[in-house]
C-alpha cells in the first residue's frame, strides 16, 4: 500500500516536520553541533546518534527502551548508506539523480522514494515502517552537512 508524506523545514531551522493528508504526524530535529538527533513519527521516538572519524556510523536507538534498533554505515563516496537492522534486515539507500534532490531506499522489491529541496519534499513509500521511512532523510541530511562543511573548508 502507498503512504504518501510530507516534511518541511524552515530555512534557518534543523527540525524536518512530518505530515500525512495535511496533519503534523511527527519531526526529526538535528542536533546543532553535535552528531546527535532525535525523531519522532506517529508516537515512536528515536535518536540517532552518530560516532567516528574517518569511519562514522549512526546508531539508531528506541527512545523508550534506549535498544539499539539500527545502525547506518555509511560509504565514502557521500552518495550511498546501508541500514542494517539487528534482525539481519538491510536496505539500500542512494541517490537517484545528479543533483541529489531524489533518493531512494530499498530492500528488495520494496522501497522508498524521496524527493525534496533544502524546505521541503515528498516521501512515497511502499514500506510500512516509520524508522525506515524517517532514516532516510536522515542520511540524506548527513549527507548535506558534509557536503556543506567540505565546501566551506
Amino acid at each position: 500500500m502507498e503512504k504518501l508524506i510530507t516534511w518541511e523545514k524552515g530555512f534557518f531551522s534543523r527540525t524536518y516536520k512530518f505530515y500525512s493528508n495535511s496533519i503534523e504526524i511527527g519531526f526529526l530535529k538535528i542536533g546543532a553541533w553535535s552528531n546527535k538527533a532525535k525523531g519522532t513519527i506517529n508516537s515512536k521516538e528515536y535518536d540517532f546518534i552518530t560516532k567516528g572519524f574517518f569511519k562514522q556510523e549512526t546508531s539508531i536507538i528506541d527512545s523508550k527502551t534506549t535498544l539499539i534498533v539500527g545502525t547506518i554505515i555509511y560509504n565514502k563516496w557521500k552518495s550511498k548508506a546501508t541500514i542494517k537492522l539487528p534482525d539481519g534486515v538491510e536496505y539500500n539507500w542512494q541517490y537517484t539523480n545528479f543533483w541529489h534532490t531524489k533518493w531512494s531506499l530499498n530492500k528488495d522489491l520494496y522501497f522508498i522514494n524521496y524527493k525534496g529541496s533544502g524546505l521541503k519534499g515528498e516521501i512515497v513509500s511502499y514500506i510500512s515502517d516509520e524508522l525506515i521511512i524517517m532514516t532516510g532523510l536522515f542520511i540524506a541530511n548527513y549527507y548535506t552537512q558534509k557536503r556543506t562543511a567540505a565546501a566551506t573548508t
